[in-house]
């Protein structure tokens, strides 16, 4: 058996479900609108796909469970606006940079801009590694995505006016 104490086990439990939060919190937070409006109608008609299946017949791969909540949003378009959208009209941009934070607390770009994941982690570890012993300072490496959304259109060609 174990011999931890029940609070300490209570305690240990609740530490746990408090950096869950704070994990899920974190992706979330990451997350474009878009990816997180996709990310939310799927969770939800898979939550309810979920629910409505037989537990008899097994489950299905993973191809056809992404089938089943695609089209159940699709056909269900009002609740699950972002499938719907469609692409986002840009693809979105990935670029790379080194940062460092600074005697005032803040985080300043380090490097330049980098097209590449491993050109970036390259400039990164060197720069951890080439620090001076007497002078240490804290890097993360950024990815910087850009998504471009569309805020308004007008198209000579389309006969509606801009609202």
């Amino acid at each position: 058996m174990n011999d931890l104490p029940p609070e300490a086990l209570t305690a240990y439990f609740i530490n746990r479900d408090d950096q869950r939060a704070a994990d899920v919190a974190s992706v979330l937070d990451s997350l474009t609108a878009r990816e997180r409006g996709v990310l939310h109608d799927a969770a939800v008609m898979g939550y309810v796909q979920g629910l409505q299946r037989e537990r008899s017949e097994g489950v299905p791969k993973d191809s056809q469970i992404m089938a089943l909540v695609i089209d159940a949003c699709l056909t269900f378009h009002d609740l699950y606006p972002t499938v719907n959208a469609g692409p986002p009209p840009r693809p979105n941009s990935t670029e790379w940079v080194v940062e460092s934070r600074w005697n005032d607390g803040q985080w300043h770009r380090w490097s330049g801009l980098y097209d590449t994941a491993e050109e970036a982690r390259e400039r990164f570890v060197s720069e951890v590694n080439e620090q001076p012993p007497t002078t240490k300072h804290a890097f993360r490496l950024i990815r910087a995505t850009t998504t471009y959304t569309v805020e308004g259109l007008y198209d000579p060609h389309n006969e509606e006016t801009p609202s």
